[in-house]
């Protein structure tokens, strides 16, 4: 089993509120991305990494890569408008084509555990495609477009979908093509493999997991860092 990571890091930071891209700010001084990568850089089954970037930072994340002495990066792509082309463009290259396994994991989700991983690519190879998620803990509550309460949903039958993602490299690139195709647009790798009408099995994610999407979450992030640290 030939197994690599794709890691879209094409953002530039709009809802973030910062002057540099949310995965290129720090915790702890060290870059959210470089949190990222280390993860992936110290499982054995992974063997190659592929990072989507903006063009505008694409010399910045090599700069960062060789200071940090990451060495799984075997190519760097540059992203596109929306993040389902960044995945797409990273998908053409020789590093995913040669791979058995692909996974799909987002550039700020740094405290993803390794045993999560691991379970995630264990579990590709033998279904085909996984996800990882977990159960809501607050009350979902469907709205009108006027911001009234339509409806209470049933929280049972729904979770909250995390990264990484995991696939068979045949499947995900199937999923991408023809999603090309009639320009249909996911949230998620995992809305184009359903496009297709593949089935994902779901793995149970984790709390910690969490995805960095504004300055709060870094403060959040930094209490968890020092907590698994």
């Amino acid at each position: 089993m030939k197994c690599c990571t794709i890691i879209p890091a094409g953002g530039i930071g709009k809802r973030f509120g910062s002057d540099i891209p949310k995965q290129f700010a720090e915790i702890n001084s060290i870059p959210v991305l470089i949190h990222t990568l280390r993860i992936f850089e110290d499982i054995d089954d992974v063997e190659a990494i592929v990072l989507s970037v903006h063009n505008e930072w694409f010399t910045y994340t090599k700069e960062l890569l060789k200071k940090y002495d990451i060495k799984k990066v075997a190519e760097i792509v540059i992203g596109g408008v929306q993040r389902q082309d960044s995945v797409r463009h990273a998908l053409k290259t020789k590093t995913v084509e040669s791979a058995e396994i692909v996974l799909v994991h987002d550039a700020v989700r740094p405290f993803v555990s390794k045993k999560l991983v691991q379970s995630i690519i264990d579990t590709a190879e033998e279904a085909g495609a996984v996800i990882p998620a977990v159960m809501p803990k607050e009350t979902i509550k469907e709205r009108s477009h006027k911001g009234m309460v339509v409806k209470t949903i049933d929280r049972s039958k729904l979770c909250l979908v995390q990264t990484p993602q995991g696939y068979w490299q045949d499947i995900i690139q199937n999923a991408y093509t023809q999603a090309a195709k009639v320009n249909f647009s996911g949230t998620d790798s995992a809305s184009l493999v359903e496009f297709i009408g593949y089935k994902i099995t779901i793995i149970d994610g984790e709390d910690t997991n969490i995805k960095i999407t504004d300055p709060l979450d870094l403060k959040i992030g930094k209490m968890i860092l020092d907590d698994i640290s």
